[in-house]
């Protein structure tokens, strides 16, 4: 009887519980999901997207240098490129040019 009880328990399916899923830790930069970001264009060559703000800090040679912070990829700091060509336009460029001729057509 215990033998067959024995074998009894032993072929019987063992389940484990469930487990609960693993919680993500709460940072503060946690909620730069919420306000969005802008993408840069970074040192490396590469495209990044970050959340905080732009900042000018200094590098390990003593100069200043632009950075992005809060990036999508856990960076906390990324430096920019800062390319002379990359200017931003003149606003007021484009109001002093008149607007081209029009074409006059005779009227039949």
């Amino acid at each position: 009887m215990k033998a067959l009880t024995l074998a009894l328990l032993l072929s019987l399916p063992i389940t484990k519980a469930p487990q609960k899923p693993l919680r993500e830790p709460s940072l503060p930069s946690a909620k730069r999901v919420l306000g969005g970001g802008r993408w840069y264009f970074a040192a490396s060559g590469h495209a990044i997207y970050c959340y905080g703000p732009v900042m000018t800090v200094p590098d390990q040679s003593g100069n200043l240098e632009k950075v992005a912070t809060f990036c999508r990829d856990g960076s906390a700091v990324v430096p920019l490129l800062e390319s002379p060509t990359l200017s931003k336009p003149d606003r007021h460029e484009g109001k002093a040019k008149e607007p081209p001729a029009r074409p006059r057509f005779p009227r039949m």
